[in-house]
């Protein structure tokens, strides 16, 4: 009986402490996702400024083409609008890949010890920021026809 309980007693201080292995294999797959998270964000990025991009040249090309008597008989603000609805849209992605990035690294954070910060969240708040004031910009300068 004693011989099980001093096996029993052993097992708990091996599953306390990990080896250097297991240690190495936890490290490194703390990494891998945090790198996963990440590139999920760059994709969020990518995406998000692909929308952005074709908005704001979809708007700011046809008022100008508009305000240089080249569409005349265009008469229509769809494009504009359809551009401003697209940026919009790409601010929105950029919004949520940025919250949901910050969310996951705060849920991984509760487990183990991780920067609840990274440079690829920075640079998506700085694309936000950004893209909001060129919206703004594009918006008060676009008169109605």
């Amino acid at each position: 009986m004693e011989d099980s309980e001093a096996k029993a007693t052993d097992n708990q201080q091996a599953e306390a402490k990990p080896t250097k292995a297991q240690a190495i294999q936890m490290d490194l797959a703390q990494r891998r996702t945090l790198l996963a998270m990440d590139r999920t964000l760059l994709a969020w990025i990518r995406t998000s400024l692909s929308l952005f991009a074709f908005g704001f040249t979809l708007a700011r090309f046809v008022h100008d083409l508009i305000k240089a008597k080249t569409l005349s008989e265009f008469k229509t603000q769809s494009p504009e609008q359809l551009g401003i609805t697209l940026m919009l849209l790409g601010i929105l992605g950029l919004i949520c890949g940025a919250l949901e990035h910050w969310i996951s690294l705060r849920k991984i954070n509760e487990e183990v010890q991780v920067a609840t910060w990274s440079s690829t969240l920075a640079v998506a708040l700085a694309l936000i920021v950004i893209s909001i004031m060129l919206l703004v910009d594009l918006m008060v300068n676009i008169t109605p026809h």
